[in-house]
């Protein structure tokens, strides 16, 4: 069972309908999280790779669970980050976390809640990771799905 109070979590609403989130989600994270990414879920089994030019890092997620419109859980299978000043065990410490993405109808908006299951306060990328969730999230996320610019990483 997910403790969300001993991992990242947060909720974002937005007024598109549970289909268009769970595309967002599912296959157009090169609209909202980073613009290099590789492959897309459409099924348990697919696989994704965000990646963060010049060189942050990249993270590998295999689809664990995939209930269309309501839910996608996604396992981290290969991971790099690169952090100038930060240990070196920072490279891996999301291999092994899975992201659980709920969908959910609610009044005449889409409540999305995500729980990064294993990215906790006791890892050395938690105020990076943290901020960096609530950026393409809670920001370029919520943007893309109300119809407005997001902010997706860029090499540029």
């Amino acid at each position: 069972m997910i403790e969300p109070a001993k991992n990242y979590h947060a909720s974002i609403y937005v007024p598109a309908s549970q289909e268009t989130c769970f595309q967002a989600l599912a296959t157009q994270m090169d609209k909202w999280w980073t613009q290099s990414v590789d492959g897309s879920l459409t099924k348990v089994g697919d696989k994704v790779t965000a990646r963060f030019p010049p060189d942050y890092g990249y993270w590998t997620f295999e689809a664990t669970s995939f209930q269309r419109p309501y839910r996608i859980e996604m396992a981290c299978i290969d991971a790099h980050h690169k952090v100038e000043g930060q240990p070196e065990k920072i490279d891996q410490e999301w291999l092994g976390t899975k992201v659980v993405w709920s969908i959910n109808k609610v009044g005449d908006n889409t409540e999305i809640r995500m729980v990064h299951d294993g990215l906790t306060p006791t890892l050395n990328c938690w105020e990076i990771c943290l901020d960096g969730w609530n950026q393409f999230f809670k920001g370029s996320l919520k943007a893309f799905l109300n119809g407005n610019e997001p902010t997706p990483h860029s090499a540029a």
